[in-house]
């Protein structure tokens, strides 16, 4: 019997992903991202899938299967695997959600042999997605515009897409030039590397891309700009700006706080632990971004634009407590 409503058990750790990844990577609701794993999943599952894999060893061994052999073998595979996934009586939660009608019809395309239509099969794909790395579930729920943003980069097509500043104004940006994608040194997120027709080298986390449009439109840049934004790629440098040499002072405790702050950390190109100061090459937002949750623990002693940017950071939260 089709449906498109589902209730499904799961382990709280699974709720607590999904729950998790729908606010950092930006879901509209727990439903529209479930569909978009669903979906992703579907597209991607013979090169990813556990079953298909173990088949394809199988047939290693014997190429001769029988198509009539092949699908026992599947549902012999598929009935163990799902099998395995014991849910614990008081550490599982029902959740309820509706396939839109593109993933209805492209669970219904594949369903003619095996039901794709009974909560172990979803509960599989929802242990599929929570066993990846967070920036591997970025590009699960992103599948649909990595693909875009792959192609512009292989064509050299111009790309527009909209993004929040960090004021979180709107900003619509055009004549984008796209060179490469990379995953943040935690692993967390990825990061798309573009140009503008200024030069201006800037890394998106893709996540926070909205309204992704392929302009197909080839654009070229001089090779200074070419190299810097290979330079970004290699040493995955995030944010805006201009990379800039940066010297910190840390007092002990700041010193102690960098050493375990390991999140979007960036790598010091040189070090005089005996004084506790660093020295950055990275792009300025990402150490601004990074450092102002130090506080008086450091203090930047070059450049005097990152000085600055830091002080007026303070000054407005110090304005904001004073008005209370």
């Amino acid at each position: 019997m089709e449906k498109e409503n589902f209730n499904v058990k799961i382990s709280n750790k699974i709720v607590e992903i999904l729950d998790r990844d729908m606010e950092i990577f930006n879901q509209k609701n727990r439903n529209s991202m479930i569909n978009k794993i669903i979906l992703t999943y579907l597209k991607i599952k013979n090169e990813d899938d556990v079953q298909e894999k173990i088949f394809n060893d199988i047939k290693k061994i014997d190429i001769n299967i029988s198509e009539e052999k092949e699908k026992k073998i599947k549902e012999i595979i598929r009935k163990n695997l799902y099998g395995t996934l014991k849910i614990k009586k008081g550490n599982s939660k029902l959740i309820n959600f509706h396939l839109n009608k593109k993933t209805f019809q492209e669970c219904k395309s594949l369903g003619e042999n095996l039901n794709y239509f009974d909560t172990e099969f979803f509960r599989v794909i929802f242990e599929w997605y929570s066993l990846k790395a967070k920036y591997e579930r970025e590009q699960i729920l992103f599948y649909e515009e990595m693909a875009i943003i792959k192609e512009a980069i292989d064509k050299k097509y111009e790309l527009e897409f909209k993004v929040k500043d960090n004021n979180a104004k709107l900003l619509k940006i055009t004549n984008s030039y796209p060179f490469g994608i990379f995953e943040s040194k935690d692993e967390n997120y990825n990061y798309l590397v573009t140009a503008d027709n200024n030069g201006n080298i800037y890394s998106t986390r893709i996540s926070n891309i909205m309204d992704l449009t392929l302009i197909r439109k080839v654009f070229s840049v001089n090779k200074e700009v070419q190299e810097e934004a290979k330079k970004r790629i290699k040493n995955r440098y995030y944010g805006m700006g201009n990379i800039v040499k940066c010297k910190i002072e840390f007092t002990e405790a700041g010193y102690r706080i960098y050493k375990v702050i390991f999140h979007l950390r960036p790598k010091p190109i040189e070090e005089d632990g005996k004084n506790r100061i660093l020295i950055f090459n990275e792009p300025e937002d990402s150490l601004f971004f990074y450092f102002r949750q130090f506080g008086e623990n450091i203090k930047i002693l070059e450049p005097e634009s990152l000085k600055q940017k830091l002080k007026t950071f303070y000054k407005k939260a110090l304005e904001s407590y004073e008005k209370n």
